[in-house]
């Protein structure tokens, strides 16, 4: 084995621990490099109380946000990457173009996915045979043969599976988009192939303590103070963390034969 294909099986190997290290000790640089557009995304949490009562001013609001979102999102990770970071950590003009693309040809390919799987699963269940209307009364004793049952729960397993593994493999899209250059769709499954697994125990274990916040929160009507103890900490770690596990997955470089413009 070359000393090229040993270093590149190094950097591909996903530890989802070093990533999170690496996360935490990052803080401060995304601090510093991204406080701008921290504090306007927690101004804009108790902004969001003022739409209330106004359909389209809530619809405005909630466009503002998600733009907002997106565009602190790519520009704490292009500080986490030391990708041309912009000023005050908000990504504008065409690094935040290249990831609207990106993830408006995410969405469309996990759309036409979701529609061949319903159609799939629809045809089956129709061809199944089941009494349908002991579905509906949920009288599972007459609803048909045993097989039938297990063959539909299979099935129904495979249509929740399928867009599962395919949007964690499409998870480090703005990453890999920041950090290449330019949009990068479904070529970012190349990039999360054979690390589905550890992933998903990186995501979940970004995702569970700010939902655990959130229904502490919730529950003693602090929801507002949580919100933005997770953007003020939870985003800028959650960005170091998915930039870093990127570092550790990414096999492209400018000069790599296997450069492709785009996709």
């Amino acid at each position: 084995m070359s000393a090229n294909t040993a270093s590149m099986e190094h950097v591909r190997r996903l530890r989802p621990g070093r990533a999170m290290a690496s996360a935490v000790k990052g803080l401060p640089r995304l601090w510093a490099g991204g406080w701008a557009g921290l504090v306007l995304l927690a101004l804009m949490i108790p902004l969001g109380g003022w739409t209330r009562g106004s359909e389209p001013a809530q619809l405005l609001f909630t466009a503002i946000a998600a733009v907002l979102t997106l565009a602190v999102w790519t520009g704490l990770t292009a500080v986490a990457l030391d990708r041309d970071p912009p000023p005050g950590g908000v990504a504008m003009g065409p690094v935040l173009l290249r990831v609207v693309l990106a993830a408006g040809l995410n969405l469309i390919f996990l759309a036409m996915i979701a529609v061949v799987l319903a159609l799939v699963s629809l045809a089956i269940a129709g061809m199944s045979g089941l009494n349908l209307e002991a579905v509906q009364a949920r009288d599972w004793a007459h609803v048909g043969p045993v097989w039938q049952l297990v063959v539909l729960g299979l099935v129904a397993l495979i249509v929740l599976a399928v867009p599962l593994l395919l949007m964690v493999r499409l998870s480090l899209f703005v990453q890999a988009t920041v950090g290449r250059g330019h949009a990068v769709s479904l070529n970012t499954m190349g990039i999360a192939q054979g690390s589905f697994w550890v992933l998903m125990l990186l995501f979940l274990g970004l995702a569970i303590p700010p939902l655990a916040l959130l229904g502490w929160a919730a529950s003693r009507g602090l929801m507002e103070l949580a919100m933005v103890t997770l953007v003020g900490l939870w985003m800028p770690l959650s960005a170091g963390a998915l930039a870093a596990a990127y570092g550790q997955l990414e096999y492209w470089s400018p000069d790599s034969s296997g450069h492709l413009g785009g996709g």
